[in-house]
């Protein structure tokens, strides 16, 4: 009853997205979104993740390449010895530290349209992790707001990561790393569209070019099957639905849920507001950490461990589109079950360069705003 009852908006979702499509005539198609990412909570993002793309078509021959940065902050801890962790000096007792850490990720991808309703692309990334800067600025906002933190206990601007389970799966890392990650390869087939509805394909595997010793990888491939929906509703809305599934190539992981519910509000012709929810059931299914809340949505999180809940993350983000040129950025965080790192920060420029088109930048810059 659990997994129905986190699920079934979802699929209430599609529904409601199908139906309202034919209810208003759409012109001209604004729709920007939803907000392409990465998830980089640790036990997720050594997997495949579904990277929110549009379900619609795109003109044949066109190619366009994204460059994102995103910020990362990530602290968890667990009273696994109460006695220094609830001391009045900071210390840094590892055993009660599940994360602590900062990390940058860089990450280029490429799309390219072989026909109007086939598109395939490749996504690549470099993870760098480190003790961080932040930290202080952090503790500082929660002195201000009156809030005492897990991470006000332990010492500033450390790195120490250790995700114990009973998978097999080393998720463990004590001192500062850089490293390639792995190579996602996808394509995407457009298979019905008119003016207010777009219904697509996406089929994805992921090359095992990380390294799970440097937390960027998980060592062995993966493929991913799922079903994207875009409903263009209103001229100033735009509704995004997607499921599917990850099948990791080993039989340490479990299969994993990716879903996205999202809506995309256009005030303006060059701007859309984002607002989505990114669902993803857990690799790990057996680990040694209870979960800290003891009831949740009419949950009994205590009955759960801690890596074995779903992960249901909310994105709210700004995209600007003029031309051929994007820029986007978004936070993400998971207010429901904690499954999600502390800060997420993404800031991504992307450029569709079309057949026989003009490679200037000068438009971007200068006629933004004309409209």
């Amino acid at each position: 009853m659990y997994k129905i009852s986190v699920f079934a908006p979802i699929f209430l979702f599609i529904w409601l997205s199908g139906a309202a499509s034919y209810a208003v005539d759409l012109s001209p198609d604004y729709s920007k979104g939803p907000l392409l990412g990465k998830n980089l909570y640790i036990p997720f993002l050594i997997h495949y993740n579904f990277p929110s793309l549009q379900a619609k078509s795109g003109e044949q021959f066109d190619f366009q390449y994204h460059l994102s940065l995103y910020y990362v902050n990530d602290a968890s801890y667990t009273p696994r010895n109460p006695k220094t962790f609830y001391s009045e000096e900071r210390n840094y007792d590892t055993e009660n530290v599940l994360r602590d850490y900062e990390s940058l990720v860089v990450e280029l991808g490429t799309a390219f349209n072989i026909f109007k309703n086939l598109q395939a692309g490749m996504d690549m990334r470099v993870f760098s992790y480190y003790g961080g800067f932040m930290d202080q600025i952090i503790d500082g906002v929660h002195d201000f707001i009156n809030l005492k933190a897990s991470r006000d206990y332990f010492l500033r601007n450390q790195m120490y990561v250790n995700i114990p389970n009973n998978n097999g799966i080393a998720m463990y890392l004590d001192e500062p790393a850089a490293a390639f990650g792995d190579i996602d390869l996808w394509g995407k087939w457009t298979f019905f569209e008119n003016r207010r509805l777009s219904l697509a394909a996406l089929g994805a595997f992921k090359l095992p070019t990380g390294s799970l010793s440097a937390l960027s990888g998980s060592d062995y491939p993966d493929a991913a099957l799922g079903l994207l929906l875009d409903n263009r509703a209103l001229r100033f809305l735009t509704l995004y639905t997607q499921a599917g599934l990850v099948l990791p190539f080993n039989n340490k992981s479990h299969p994993m849920f990716n879903g996205l519910v999202g809506f995309e509000v256009h005030p303006w012709r060059p701007i859309s507001l984002n607002l989505q929810m990114n669902i993803k059931t857990s690799p790990i299914t057996e680990n040694t950490i209870h979960f800290s809340y003891t009831k949740f949505l009419g949950v009994n999180t205590a009955n759960y461990y801690q890596y074995s809940l779903p992960q249901i993350n909310l994105l709210a983000g700004l995209v600007i589109r003029h031309c051929d040129f994007t820029c986007q950025i978004y936070f993400e965080e998971d207010f429901i079950f904690n499954q999600s790192t502390d800060i997420t920060l993404n800031v991504m420029f992307l450029h569709k360069i079309k057949k026989g088109a003009d490679f200037r930048l000068t438009p971007f810059f200068t006629s933004i705003f004309n409209y």
